[in-house]
């Protein structure tokens, strides 16, 4: 079996990485247009014909949704797992307190980006299992100048009617979007803090050094990620 020492030198690696997680991910939460929205934007033209056929196919927009923030924290959290383990064999190791859990991570929680509570959203299964779409598209009109006859006065039996060319905005089309997202319902958001809060008050932290002790293997944190994440699912 592995001696402490050699315990102590692995868990530089992922203890690094998860912390570096933490930075990360709050950048990225703190971001959320480049990472977690998206939309889906069409024309259609009220005459059809061939020219506004390709105007529609000339105006249509995609913008994917990068990643969800169920993946980023699963992500993060299988680093936490490989360190939190380390540090549970560690301890266990020394006869200390096994619940020392290295967590830290409340504060990109809180800053965990959510829905736009004043839309209506669905899950899109099609796009992920965590994307969620707006139920209602979102409409604008197209508009062009368009010069057009006005009459002025009418005809008379004297006079013929009086029309004078003037420049109008026409509505020649219909712009629909539907709005796409990977952020977490506020609900997910609230539990998840919550979660975090409760776990916090029940863990101490113990650290000892025995270089030559024999490790004891055991590993604790996938039960806390799996509390954690639940509420995302």
């Amino acid at each position: 079996m592995a001696k402490l020492h050699e315990l102590l030198a692995a868990e530089k690696t992922p203890t690094a990485a998860w912390h570096q997680l933490i930075e990360d991910t709050t950048k990225k939460f703190k971001n959320p247009a480049n990472f977690f929205d998206g939309f889906s934007k069409s024309l259609k033209m009220i005459e059809d014909n061939p020219a506004n056929a390709n105007v529609e196919a000339q105006a249509r927009e995609e913008k994917p949704v990068v990643t969800t923030v169920f993946d980023t924290l699963d992500y993060a959290f299988g680093i936490y797992a490989t360190m939190e383990d380390l540090q549970y064999q560690k301890n266990a190791t020394n006869c200390q307190a096994t619940g020392t859990v290295l967590w830290k991570g409340q504060p990109f929680l809180v800053d965990m980006p959510t829905l736009d509570a004043t839309k209506y959203w669905v899950k899109n299964t099609q796009l992920g299992l965590n994307v969620w779409e707006t139920q209602y598209a979102e409409e604008t009109t197209k508009t062009e100048k368009q010069v057009v006859p006005v009459e002025m006065s009418p005809a008379t039996k004297e006079h013929p009617a009086q029309v004078q060319a003037v420049g109008r905005d026409v509505v020649v089309g219909k712009f629909t979007t539907v709005k796409r997202s990977g952020a977490a319902t506020a609900v997910q958001k609230s539990d998840a803090i919550k979660r975090v809060d409760e776990l916090m008050v029940e863990i101490k932290q113990a650290r000892m050094r025995a270089n030559e002790t024999v490790t004891v293997n055991g590993k604790i944190a996938q039960k806390v990620v799996e509390l954690l994440m639940e509420p995302l699912k």
